[in-house]
């Protein structure tokens, strides 16, 4: 098997690990996000609610996982950069441990068994957050899609241990394309549970936080991070 195809399925392995970690991490979301997404509702005429919320929501997470693609392709920009150091696929699959690493705290974090695993890691991230911050803040209440496009864009740099993970993936990246769309693969994981919260706000967040959903979410994301492991060895 040519080195080209072998690297064409490490980043088909790679788009479809980013969705899987997006989808099983919206117990996160949920916490990190849900609160975020139920204001886009906040400042819609009670009449107009049905008509207006799914573009709001569509708008919304359209900019937040635009804002996790560019941040995908900066990531990857400096992974490529990194790489021409040394040996460029031993830095590849250093950066690619660190991921699975990354995710098997996460999945601890996600199951409640060590609620600390991340916290640290959001905590630095925290630093760029505190200068959006009061920017973002003035997009809420939503009244237009425009608006909700805008608050996407701004609330996706939140400080977020899931969104670290996945962008830990996009150093691994050949090109900073490649590093965009792993984070566009792993936006759209996320989207399912988000553009639920906006539409059942209450009951789909209750249930996301719920013990054995967290526990089965954490399992299956450390699972990944330990298969992850194994592939390198």
């Amino acid at each position: 098997m040519s080195s080209r195809i072998l690297r064409a399925m490490l980043m088909e392995s790679l788009y479809l690990s980013a969705f899987i970690m997006g989808l099983l991490g919206s117990t996160h979301c949920a916490g990190m996000c849900g609160g975020i997404v139920s204001a886009l509702s906040i400042g819609i005429d009670p009449q107009q609610r049905n008509q207006r919320i799914t573009l709001y929501l569509l708008a919304y997470n359209g900019g937040r996982i635009l804002s996790y693609m560019v941040a995908g392709a900066l990531i990857a920009t400096l992974g490529s950069a990194l790489s021409t150091i040394g040996e460029g696929m031993v830095i590849r699959q250093i950066f690619t441990l660190l991921s699975a690493l990354l995710m098997i705290l996460l999945g601890l974090y996600l199951s409640g068994w060590w609620p600390a695993a991340i916290l640290k890691i959001e905590r630095g991230g925290a630093i760029i957050w505190h200068r959006i911050e009061p920017i973002a803040r003035r997009w809420i209440p939503i009244r237009s899609s425009l608006q909700a496009w805008g608050a996407g864009l701004l609330w996706g740099w939140l400080p977020c241990g899931l969104v670290y993970t996945a962008l830990l993936w996009s150093l691994s990246a050949e090109s900073t394309l490649q590093g965009a769309l792993i984070m566009g693969s792993f936006g759209l994981g996320t989207l399912p549970a988000l553009f639920g919260l906006g539409l059942f706000s209450s009951q789909l967040s209750n249930h996301l936080q719920q013990q054995w959903v967290r526990a089965t979410a954490g399992i299956m994301v450390a699972s990944f991070g330990i298969f992850q492991i194994f592939t390198l060895l």
